[in-house]
């Protein structure tokens, strides 16, 4: 019998470990209207390791800045509020969870593959009038539900693993099969008690069943993901890819032709990207 269902989800939820102290102040801090960038800064601060990350990734190829940024006042004033948000999200996330490989489930290569879809929804954001920074992290933590079943609940992750190759199938049907739920339902219902962005939320909840009703970082992150799997970025538990829902795209008002065009600046960005796979290691 699974440990992990929809009746005892949300208990086996509140028993996970949280987030570090400081990027759960800081996800609260954000969330607050009278919110300053010396606030922010000041909190950072009390955390040398994520302030070291962030100048790290600000002074990445990924944002392109043409000078040398020396301090968290002028990544501050550079990136913006929103922007360093949103990379204390993605820090926070992706130093949370354990490193080990063990379990039949590769962490790098699932990380690779998050890391595109968010290069992919970045960058096709500019071009469906969605914002690009949030579309980033959305993408990146669109599968976060698979980490958390991989690292916390191994004896039933073990078990879909084994139902998806007797069946050869895609990951969430074996999910869907086994435990009466997906990666899509466990990692909102996280995302949700970690208090991350609620946009994000949504899109780690949507981008597989979109809603009938228009919901377009979901719909862009759906959209991101296919493609990511397309390009053979990284790899997200399965070697199928899902079918595309075309309504995504006429909603989001983009076509092959558009795509196509965004597939070069798509590699250079995702190179880029590859700065969050090494704060991470750090971070462990």
């Amino acid at each position: 019998m699974p440990i992990l269902n929809l009746n005892n989800l949300d208990q086996k939820i509140r028993q996970l470990p949280s987030l570090s102290v400081v990027v759960t102040r800081l996800l609260e801090l954000l969330g607050r209207e009278d919110l300053t960038m010396a606030g922010l800064m000041s909190m950072v601060g009390e955390d040398q390791a994520l302030a070291a990350r962030i100048l790290q990734i600000a002074n990445s190829p990924f944002y392109g800045f043409s000078r040398h940024i020396g301090s968290l006042q002028d990544a501050g004033t550079l990136l913006g509020i929103h922007t360093l948000g949103n990379i204390i999200t993605a820090a926070g996330v992706i130093g949370h969870f354990p490193p080990n490989n063990n379990d039949g489930f590769d962490r790098l290569s699932f990380w690779q593959h998050a890391i595109g879809v968010g290069t992919c929804a970045r960058v096709l954001a500019r071009h469906g009038g969605l914002d690009a920074e949030i579309a980033f992290t959305a993408g990146l933590l669109h599968d976060m539900g698979k980490l958390v079943l991989a690292s916390y609940f191994a004896t039933d992750f073990a078990a879909v693993l084994t139902w998806r190759d007797e069946h050869d199938c895609l990951l969430r049907d074996a999910e869907q099969t086994v435990l009466g739920l997906d990666h899509t339902v466990l990692g909102a219902r996280v995302a949700r008690h970690w208090r991350l962005p609620e946009p994000v939320v949504n899109a780690i909840e949507h981008h597989h069943n979109l809603p009938e009703v228009g919901m377009p970082l979901s719909e862009l992150v759906h959209v991101a993901d296919i493609l990511a799997r397309g390009l053979d970025i990284g790899h997200g538990g399965d070697d199928l890819i899902p079918v595309l829902q075309t309504r995504a795209l006429q909603r989001l008002g983009l076509n092959w032709q558009t795509i196509r065009a965004c597939l070069g600046e798509i590699e250079s960005l995702n190179a880029a990207a590859g700065v969050l796979l090494n704060q991470g290691k750090e971070q462990r």
